[in-house]
């Protein structure tokens, strides 16, 4: 059992706590029975576990994954982690390698920064059947923040990160844009479900879009209406409000 905080192999999984480090070896951490069983399940790579030795749900699983459990004590497992209360196992995985933007309903994280929003979106996106894409400055899609949040939906759907900041990506793959601004046509004046695959653009929780995004001809602007009086609404939630107009009034048409 490993018991000391600088074994290497705990230093070196220690290291995919770092966005730079993560993209520059292709791997990520998850944490819980729950994310290692989806990883599993949609066939990613599994290169360590780290458990308990009391941990047999971690013992089973890395048996499934093909790889055998490392044993830790309490604290170094703790090390592993960036929850406040972790639970076993912590795995490290292949960051699965999606580049290509498919022409399907989409959701686009425009410099999205917090990893809870992102997280969200993710999970809501897998839920509604969308693609998830997001430009460079987004908050990294595999951070262990954002993987917890979404709570396997990166299992369950494609996802793009890293994309130009512009539209070019999106009219290249055959998706019509859309964004929530509040000078935008009435949500009920719009039936989202008259088009092809659509690309449901989020954009930055403190900055909103650029300007040049939100007045682009080819860009439909959707208004969310907020009898309420508040001035807008959390990014995730207006994304996962979209998605599921979208959806319902795609199935209808």
């Amino acid at each position: 059992m490993i018991t000391s905080l600088r074994n290497p192999r705990i230093t070196e999984a220690r290291r995919l706590t770092r966005r730079r480090e993560r993209r520059a070896i292709g791997r990520t951490t998850i944490e819980g029975p729950f994310l290692l069983q989806e990883a599993i399940a949609a066939r990613v790579v599994v290169h360590e576990v780290f458990a308990t030795p009391d941990d047999h749900v971690a013992e089973r699983l890395s048996d499934e994954a093909g790889v055998t459990v490392c044993h830790v004590s309490a604290d170094v497992l703790k090390s592993l982690a960036t929850s406040v209360n972790p639970r076993g196992p912590i795995a490290v995985i292949t960051v699965p390698d999606n580049h290509e933007v498919i022409r399907v309903d989409s959701i686009v994280l425009w410099d999205i920064a917090d990893p809870g929003n992102a997280g969200t979106m993710i999970r809501t996106a897998a839920a509604f059947g969308f693609q998830v894409l997001a430009t460079a400055d987004t908050v990294d899609l595999w951070s262990p923040k954002v993987v917890r949040a979404a709570v396997g939906g990166h299992f369950r759907t494609n996802t793009v990160a890293g994309l130009a900041p512009t539209l070019d990506p999106l009219t290249a793959a055959g998706l019509t844009t859309m964004v929530a601004t509040a000078d935008g046509t009435h949500v009920g004046e719009v039936n989202l479900g008259q088009t092809g695959p659509v690309a449901l653009i989020i954009g930055n929780e403190a900055h909103g879009l650029p300007a040049a995004i939100v007045e682009a001809e080819e860009v439909v602007k959707i208004a969310l209406p907020m009898p309420g009086g508040s001035e807008s609404l959390n990014a995730a939630v207006a994304g996962g409000i979209l998605m599921y107009l979208r959806l319902a009034q795609r199935d209808t048409n």
